[in-house]
């Protein structure tokens, strides 16, 4: 009998502990939000079909987002380096961060922290190599809690926002403050991202009033450019990286010091009742619109290809090992 009450007891100083967990409301959002967060996106497609519609107004800024998950038990469970490039050039980086999420508990939000490197140079590239990023300690990122982003869940995704006005910097005219709205789904990752003068609440700068970024996830491929020679030997040049939302990537034929670019998009097209979302690539010589050879496929292809004449390109989608079993193709 005294064995049983020891046993009883034990598992009860035991509950205490495990129910802090297992009664968290937000334990399975914080999984999936992390999840979805983790990626690449582009807003490609969003400026394609602003210069086409004839809409007006300014054209949309083109943005690419990395979000990769990083490993700094110090910082939290769930953390992020983020890396962010306009205009297609991956050379013009604009914004590094450091990005934590937690729970909020019983209050139902999820939280976002956005460090700030205080030395951002010295981590540009993290998300292709982690390794920049160890050894960082907490003074060497700089957390505002006033411009942290708190996320529910609204249906099938996640609304973030910061607290209203909360977020405020700079001096004199020029004092401001930030709104940086997020809703994020399996697949789409659409941003305010604004600040507002204190003194009027008239814009200042970032996306304009009315607007949001709207980037899609995109996919990553890896294509093989091959030059076919007039004696039957072929120059192959491999594994160039793309990602499937307007991303490209070039190749220099050695034999005449001709450039090639493939380029890849993955569409949403809404002019189409039937089979409306395809993917589209297109082989061109550098520096010109008109292709030479082009293909569409579905968009969940996993492998792809198109010759003209002398050049062909053949690309395959990030995690395809070609060895799939057949039940999985």
């Amino acid at each position: 009998m005294p064995r049983i009450a020891t046993l009883l007891l034990s598992g009860l100083t035991l509950l205490p502990a495990y129910a802090d967990d297992a009664y968290d409301p937000n334990t399975r959002d914080l999984l999936m939000i992390a999840e979805w967060f983790e990626g690449e996106f582009n807003n490609e497609e969003q400026v394609w079909f602003h210069r086409r519609s004839g809409a007006g107004g300014d054209e949309p800024t083109r943005l690419h987002v990395t979000n990769r998950r990083v490993d700094l038990d110090e910082f939290g469970e769930h953390v992020f380096y983020v890396e962010e490039y306009r205009d297609h050039d991956p050379d013009e980086v604009y914004r590094q961060r450091l990005v934590i999420f937690s729970s909020e508990g019983a209050n139902g939000s999820i939280r976002m922290r956005q460090g700030f490197f205080r030395n951002p140079k010295s981590v540009l590239g993290a998300h292709a190599d982690a390794a920049l990023l160890e050894g960082l300690t907490e003074d060497d990122v700089l957390f505002l809690d006033e411009c942290d982003v708190f996320f529910r869940r609204v249906a099938d995704q996640y609304h973030g926002s910061m607290k209203s006005k909360t977020c405020v910097f700079g001096e004199g005219d020029e004092r401001r403050y930030s709104v940086h709205e997020i809703i994020l789904s399996e697949s789409k990752f659409w941003r305010i991202d604004a600040t507002y003068l204190t003194a009027d609440d008239s814009f200042f700068r970032g996306t304009p009033p009315g607007t949001q970024s709207q980037l899609r996830r995109a996919k990553v491929f890896y294509c093989s450019f091959y030059f076919y020679g007039t004696n039957g030997e072929t120059e192959t040049v491999s594994e160039l990286r793309v990602h499937g939302q307007g991303g490209t990537t070039t190749a220099v034929r050695s034999a005449d010091g001709t450039t090639f670019e493939i380029l890849i998009r993955e569409k949403e097209y809404p002019y189409y009742a039937t089979r409306p979302d395809f993917l589209y690539y297109s082989i061109r010589r550098f520096g010109e619109n008109r292709s030479i050879a082009f293909g569409v496929t579905d968009p969940d292809a996993r492998q792809f290809g198109t010759r003209a004449g002398e050049v062909g390109a053949f690309c395959y989608r990030e995690g395809y090992t070609f060895r799939e079993p057949v039940e999985m193709l």
